[in-house]
């Protein structure tokens, strides 16, 4: 069976185009891809059906993919090696349109709208170099105070388990991010009107920026006009963020209900939770109830040893931030995991940031229990250029601390 090959709609109107341009004939009906199948036939040798070419261009309803056979002879006839070649030379055209487009729009002193809705319908969030090209438009649009023209990349509707891919958004969106934390009231409104509506927001500027420092202010409000859930964890998500946003505010009583609240929630859950929600989930109970059986069923239950870092690191920086000592070093769960083996070379960047904040957290942990070779041995292994934006504040203060409490202590 030929292989096949998924073909965009604007390749497929970019093929149609140019072989109309080439043999001078509008391509409508049967009787016209007959003509073209003689054509290419008297141009190449090759036989192509004229079925073939009438499912193609669309006169004839067809859902599946083309052979790749097709588009190469398609490819050829109007000059190209074969169809990869084709797209290569569409995509160099699109990036340099691209390119000129954001330089013109960047240069002139009024934003230029119909360049920027020119642009948009371009990017391809599969391509680094076009979510780098979204977040510079959204950059713009912060800075010349267009924050209404960001809604072009708020209705994206997101896999909520293509980390990849939001990983990708986590990028572009960064400088919603900055803007907020430099508390533009505009950004911050603008993301608050559109958090319920938008898959991407809750996804991304709730779930990957959570900015527990942030939380008595622009985040906290966020979180607190989150009522419409669009991913399956959303939910439970917020009611954790919720119940440290009420500690803060020693609201203790608010504070129990929401965990009774989040447990309830947790019963009726039906999908997988994610690491970091389990170990704000088992903080919280333990920090509140003293219950100390969510951490052991979710250590239990965590299939590898990222898992458990993530949830043990969340775990007990929240008990290391809001409980006390006493609880801090009650269990030794955190010294069990077996890391000696990973290494930072052979890991994503949200892996890197995540073990380079459990070595901190476990740092803490054996100076707190008076074990100070192991605080120093374990010390040293901290990463200091892997850490999220979002807590990089209590990670360079909490390293400094380390660093001249077992500095002291040697």
């Amino acid at each position: 069976m030929p292989k096949s090959v998924q073909v965009t709609e604007e390749e497929r109107l970019f093929l149609l185009k140019s072989i109309e341009e080439s043999i001078g004939l509008k391509i409508n009906s049967a009787n016209d891809c007959e003509l073209l199948s003689q054509i290419i036939f008297k141009e190449t040798s090759i036989l192509i059906s004229y079925n073939t070419l009438r499912r193609f261009f669309k006169i004839l309803p067809n859902s599946n993919f083309p052979s790749l056979y097709t588009v190469n002879v398609l490819s050829k006839l109007i000059g190209f090696k074969d169809f990869i070649t084709l797209r290569e030379f569409r995509a160099n055209l699109i990036r340099d349109f691209i390119h000129e487009k954001l330089h013109l729009i960047n240069i002139k002193q009024n934003l230029d709208v119909a360049s920027v809705n020119e642009i948009i319908p371009l990017l391809n969030e599969d391509q680094w170099e076009h979510i780098y090209q979204i977040r510079s438009l959204i950059e713009l649009f912060i800075k010349r105070d267009k924050i209404e023209l960001i809604s072009n990349f708020l209705t994206k509707e997101l896999d909520e388990n293509n980390w990849d891919l939001l990983y990708k958004y986590y990028v572009a969106f960064q400088p919603i991010h900055a803007a907020a934390k430099l508390n533009n009231k505009s950004v911050i409104d603008f993301i608050n009107k559109n958090i319920d509506n938008s898959k991407v927001v809750q996804q991304v500027l709730l779930q990957l920026y959570v900015e527990e420092d942030c939380l008595k202010g622009y985040y906290g409000e966020w979180v607190n006009s989150c009522t419409v859930f669009l991913t399956s964890d959303m939910q439970i998500f917020c009611t954790s963020i919720k119940i440290q946003y009420y500690f803060l505010r020693n609201e203790i009583e608010l504070v129990k209900s929401l965990i009774d609240k989040l447990n309830e929630q947790v019963k009726h859950y039906t999908y997988r939770i994610h690491p970091i929600i389990l170990g704000r989930i088992a903080a919280w109970n333990f920090i509140i109830k003293n219950d100390s059986a969510y951490l052991e069923r979710y250590i239990v239950t965590n299939s590898n040893v990222y898992e458990n870092i993530s949830t043990l690191t969340f775990f007990y920086r929240l008990v290391y931030l809001f409980g006390n000592k006493k609880q801090f070093v009650r269990f030794d769960y955190i010294t069990l995991l077996q890391t000696e083996n990973l290494q930072y070379t052979n890991m994503p960047f949200n892996s890197k940031t995540e073990l380079s904040m459990y070595y901190l957290i476990l740092s803490r942990f054996y100076v707190e229990t008076k074990e100070v070779a192991l605080a120093l041995k374990t010390f040293e292994k901290i990463d200091k250029r892997y850490q999220f934006t979002c807590s990089s504040d209590f990670f360079m203060k909490e390293y400094e601390l380390l660093y001249n409490t077992i500095e002291i202590k040697r």
